[in-house]
């Protein structure tokens, strides 16, 4: 849960993600990755149509979508809990930046797909997720 915890006693949380291989070439396509922000990541899905279906075509990649911590189902603490002084002080950008990259090294293993480009993609903060994530981890 925390990726920066120098003790090394951090622990986990299940966060949610989706797998989208219906274009998808192994031999030649990319990771498209779209980062989650507020919200539940089906309703992010639902709605990238131009994403998961034009893009994903054309490029015959690996469509993931990453829920963001916190939200829809992926919280670290029950939900009641979670956004209590004690409990959101692993909800930021850091560590939910963290997330993704620990989540597409998860993909690029399960997937056997350690050479393949990985493109973000999002919207508004997503947007800015994606903007981030190619700055601090290209």
């Amino acid at each position: 849960m925390d990726h920066f915890d120098a003790e090394g006693e951090s622990t986990s949380f299940q966060m949610r993600y989706l797998i989208d291989r219906t274009y998808w070439d192994p031999e030649t396509g990319p990771i498209l990755f779209y980062a989650g922000n507020e919200g539940d990541i089906y309703s992010f899905y639902d709605n990238t149509g131009f994403m998961t279906e034009t893009i994903a075509q054309e490029t015959k990649g690996l469509i993931v979508f990453g829920e963001h911590r916190y939200f829809g189902v992926s919280y670290p603490y029950a939900p009641e809990d979670a956004f209590t002084p004690e409990h959101n002080i692993y909800l930021t950008v850091e560590q939910v930046m963290m997330d993704y990259v620990e989540l597409v090294k998860q993909v690029r293993t399960d997937y056997n797909v350690e050479d393949k480009a990985c493109v973000v993609f999002g919207g508004s903060y997503g947007g800015m997720l994606a903007a981030w994530l190619r700055i601090k981890h290209p």
